[in-house]
């Protein structure tokens, strides 16, 4: 390799929402985020970063090879060059099978596996606490998300216990004896900025949400999550009319272990591996064949690979 040119390449999982409440009061992004309760899955975001020498500051961001403007992937490094005050070319090669948009976590993988690879660049010291409070300082200040990137760190069914970028919030995990196989659906209409900026939607949403989490931390279990999952979608209005009839469906024929994804036109459906196939299937009748996909709990988080 050009001895101008340094690379790494990190991943991190996707990451869904079963309910939340919003705590983005603070002055300082990296006490922002939400308390809630989700999982991550195997499902991600790999990606290669690779920098070159120069004057000048110049950043490129490639998802599945194509060039976008990612403004949450720019702000991590925008954040870590000035820090290490450094000007260079950086380009950004995100390797996804997350849809952006959906509420999969995209946005929070995508800046977690950059700052993280950027990051070991940069300071082979920097510790992936570290660089990933520079992931949630972008998700914060974009609007794209509040609690992902801790989340997306530890891997796992977790319940987010205290807001705040890794380091500062704090989570536990939910333990099961079995953990089921996911079987993800989902489309872009629910806008996760449009909620975290009106403050009618802030109000339904933390009424709900906070007395919700309050019982999943007191319940730890998956079928309290699923439970009060369902109750979050119905009891803020956020439930579509897609997800409400797919979830009846799903409900229909046994697969009770379903939820609306926070935020999108999404729903996610716990199973066991041997039945995915029927659970892809009544999907298809509410979401493209490219919007379903089929995947796993993620047991470790965001890494270098």
């Amino acid at each position: 390799m050009n001895s101008r040119l340094k690379k790494a390449r990190a991943f991190a999982p996707g990451h869904i929402t079963g309910l939340f409440e919003i705590h983005d009061g603070h002055a300082d992004p990296l006490y922002r985020g939400s308390v809630g309760a989700g999982f991550s899955v195997t499902a991600g975001t790999a990606t290669t970063v690779t920098v070159e020498q120069q004057a000048t500051r110049e950043i490129i961001v490639e998802y599945n090879d194509e060039i976008i403007h990612a403004p949450v992937t720019r702000t991590v490094v925008e954040r870590l060059l000035s820090q290490h005050n450094r000007n260079m070319k950086v380009r950004v090669q995100h390797e996804s099978a997350l849809p952006i948009g959906v509420g999969f976590g995209a946005s929070g993988a995508g800046a977690l596996s950059t700052a993280i690879s950027l990051g070991h660049i940069l300071n082979n010291d920097l510790t992936l606490e570290e660089a990933a409070r520079y992931a949630h300082y972008a998700e914060v200040t974009n609007h794209t998300g509040l609690g992902d990137v801790l989340a997306q760190v530890a891997g796992g069914f977790e319940i987010r216990l205290k807001p705040g970028a890794p380091g500062v919030g704090e989570i536990m995990n939910i333990s099961s004896a079995h953990m089921p196989h996911v079987v993800l659906a989902g489309a872009t209409g629910l806008e996760t900025k449009n909620f975290l900026t009106d403050m009618s939607w802030r109000a339904r949403i933390n009424e709900v949400g906070g007395a919700l989490a309050k019982r999943v931390m007191s319940n730890p279990t998956v079928e309290t999550f699923v439970a009060c999952s369902r109750e979050f979608a119905n009891e803020t209005g956020l439930m579509t009319e897609r997800v409400e009839s797919a979830l009846a469906d799903l409900s229909s024929r046994g697969f009770g272990a379903s939820s609306m994804v926070m935020l999108g036109d999404s729903v996610f459906c716990f199973c066991a591996k041997s039945d995915t196939a029927l659970a892809v299937k009544i999907l298809s009748d509410h979401w493209k064949s490219s919007e379903i996909m089929s995947t796993s709990i993620a047991n470790q988080g965001g890494r270098l690979v």
